[in-house]
């Protein structure tokens, strides 16, 4: 992960004679996991760092320097500010300098004495400075600080804070391990992330745990914590994942709260420190792979209070929390949606430590009650305008007409679109699926590399990097008969599959791609882009339904896979009302026998069509086996209406040569052999 960083931004301008954009320098405190860390022994990355601005002494820092604007030339660094008596310095030999591109560039530093520090970043007329602070560990319930009993200990001020994460698993978890309660493979490997200040950096001396006798037990079970904490005393003070795991040591604190002496963050490189540590600990190498890792910063900062909700991490615990956009305290600065967004690191009261498992739909106010945990997601993936309001007349401007982008949770709950007055269809996997979108969005799968999962679980997606469906969480209810990817996916809706009414059957999202095609040449459009187009308005109440169904379906991103049947059924229903035909079933004249024909073109590359006839309903099953008789794909089975049917079969993934197709409906069995040619 190359994470977030917190940052003093100075501004510097050049002549606009010069350069007429603007150049941005800022440096901040760079986290590094320890899988990142292990990842190579020639880099920088010696040992892992959280990314705190609250370190211990000793502790590796990483600096991040980036430009924008330009590249970066010669870096300088200086000092604004350094605790007494150090003579630390920033590691700037070409060894020590790791470049993530030509504009951002990583150092590193360790600082060696107690105090802050301020560190200012120089290339030629530009300059950024940080501050951090370096201290010594003292374990949650100590109030001795050098030598003086101070009679203060976290609980004293935040009582309540440390009273509901007293239940959290992170408050016993060396004690759940020591007790046997964990894993009959718990071994002291385990214990460098369940307790606190652990550092296996040899000149991190800073009171943490490691810094303190303790021998693992031979033998774990119960009362072993216990005899522990008799026999290491000092070390069993840090035991547990206590406060300063996540906040920074607090040997300098002790209720001052400036220099950085305590810090909280939405960084996810805090949760990586132990999270992403290895083939069992992979949380945050999967969020790296999401689309909430990917900055959003444009929608945050003074004005974008509304917004922040949704698109930063802290803005959506705000949210959860019920802290209104008016408030004096309420922040609209970016933060990724990181673990911390979600996930509450203090509170226990709700399932997986979730902020919020409920939603209200901002259009029309809406409380889904079907999704499970999924109804967490449903509280950012909606649409923030509703269906009715949006065609209300007089209008002068449509900007930003529609649904303002993601809104599955609209369709899968089949809410805030234009139905004509007509009771829908609905598949409603949300009933079927016990936690709604977290079911399939977080569900197993099969591609991994390195332990690291690459699609589902915490990746939140139905594909890998490289585009690759996961259709595992699929194969749960509809085994292996939907295909090898989403594409392939058919749907047959009263027995057929040709929703766009071109006479062949194409995989479900290619049909409804296509049948919104048809709707779009029915609207009055200026460019082939409709779902960024803005209706004008001279469009009448009609066409501005079409349209919003029409980006309410695009914005769902799923092309019909959420819920066939209510896509298929909005779809249809709005192209009648802006005047178009949909083939109504027994229309064509029924075959009197089954037949299965010589599919076309062929030989083909890489796709071709598959024809076949029922004189009545039934049960059919198409499968593809290549020429050893080895199975390749199941193209349907279901059952289908009586007529004459065609399906598309894409091949693109396979090897050229001969290929069979069989059909079995009813008694009738066929197989007939093609060819695929590249």
């Amino acid at each position: 992960m190359i994470r977030k960083i917190t940052t003093i931004i100075f501004f510097a301008f050049l002549s606009t004679s010069m350069l007429a954009q603007t150049v941005t320098i800022k440096v901040g405190v760079h986290g590094v996991s320890p899988r990142e860390a292990a990842k190579s022994t020639t880099d920088i990355y010696a040992f892992a760092s959280t990314g705190l601005q609250n370190v211990g002494v000793g502790s590796m820092v990483y600096l991040k320097v980036s430009m924008t604007g330009k590249k970066l030339g010669t870096v300088a660094w200086s000092f604004v500010r350094r605790a007494s008596g150090s003579t630390a310095t920033v590691s700037t030999a070409a060894d020590k300098m790791h470049k993530l591109n030509d504009s951002t560039w990583v150092y590193t530093f360790t600082p060696d004495k107690i105090g802050p520090y301020e560190l200012r970043a120089t290339d030629g007329v530009y300059s950024a400075s940080v501050s951090f602070n370096a201290a010594k560990y003292l374990g949650m319930n100590n109030t001795i600080v050098n030598g003086v009993d101070t009679k203060v200990k976290c609980q004293s001020c935040h009582a309540s804070i440390v009273t509901k994460w007293e239940k959290t698993g992170h408050a016993t978890m060396l004690e759940r391990g020591l007790n046997g309660q964990v894993a009959s493979y718990y071994r002291e490997s385990c214990i460098s992330c369940h307790t606190t200040g652990y550092d296996n950096n040899p000149t991190a001396k800073n009171d943490g745990f490691d810094d303190f006798a303790f021998t693992f037990p031979t033998v774990l079970g119960a009362g072993v914590f216990n005899a522990a904490k008799t026999s290491f005393p000092d070390a069993m003070q840090r035991a547990n994942i206590q406060c300063e795991a996540c906040h920074g040591p607090a040997g300098n604190h002790v209720g001052a709260v400036t220099e950085n002496r305590m810090v909280a963050t939405y960084d996810e490189a805090v949760c990586a420190y132990c999270h992403d540590s290895g083939s069992y600990h992979v949380f945050p190498a999967q969020w790296d792979l999401s689309r909430h890792a990917v900055a959003t910063n444009y929608a945050s900062g003074p004005g974008r209070e509304s917004c922040v909700r949704c698109h930063t991490g802290k803005g959506f615990a705000q949210f959860a929390k019920n802290v209104p956009t008016t408030d004096p305290f309420f922040d609209p600065t970016y933060t990724a949606i990181t673990c911390a967004g979600c996930h509450d690191p203090h509170d226990k009261t709700l399932p997986q430590q979730l902020r919020k498992t409920d939603a209200t739909f901002i259009a029309a106010s809406f409380k889904p009650t079907d999704g499970g945990l999924g109804i967490l997601c449903m509280n950012c993936h909606q649409s923030r305008y509703t269906a009715d309001d949006a065609y209300v007349a007089p209008k002068t401007s449509y900007t930003r007409f529609g649904v303002h982008y993601s809104d599955p949770a609209n369709i899968m709950n089949g809410t805030n679109v234009y139905n004509f007055g007509v009771t829908l269809q609905r598949t409603n996997h949300l009933k079927l699926a016990a936690d709604g979108c977290v079911t399939c969005h977080m569900g197993e799968t099969d591609f991994v590399d390195a332990g690291v999962p690459l699609a589902g679980k915490h990746t939140f997606s139905m594909r890998t990097p490289t585009g690759q469906s996961n259709m595992k969480p699929c194969a749960t209810c509809h085994g292996m008969s939907l295909g090898a990817d989403f594409t392939e996916v058919k749907f047959f809706p009263k027995g057929k599959g040709d929703i766009d009414m071109d006479g062949k059957v194409e995989g479900l999202q290619t049909e409804i791609h296509d049948f919104m095609g048809l709707i779009a040449k029915k609207l009055p459009l200026k460019t082939n882009d409709w779902a960024r187009e803005d209706p004008t308005s001279t469009w009448t109440k009609v066409q501005l339904q079409a349209l919003f169904n029409m980006k309410a379906l695009y914005y769902d991103g799923s092309f019909g896979i959420h819920d066939p049947k209510f896509t298929v059924t909005l779809l249809q229903e709005t192209y009648k009302q802006l005047g178009g035909v949909v083939a109504v079933e027994g229309e064509e004249e029924i075959p009197n026998e089954y037949s299965l024909f010589q599919n076309y073109p062929n030989p083909f590359n890489p796709t071709t069509n598959i024809r076949f006839s029922l004189p009545h309903s039934s049960n059919v099953k198409i499968t593809i086996y290549d020429a050893v008789g080895k199975e390749v794909s199941v193209l349907v089975n279901n059952s289908l209406a009586a007529g004459t049917h065609t399906i598309e079969w894409n091949a693109r993934n396979l090897a050229s040569g001969i290929y069979f197709y069989r059909i079995e409906a009813g008694n009738f069995v066929k197989a007939n052999k093609m060819m695929l040619l590249k």
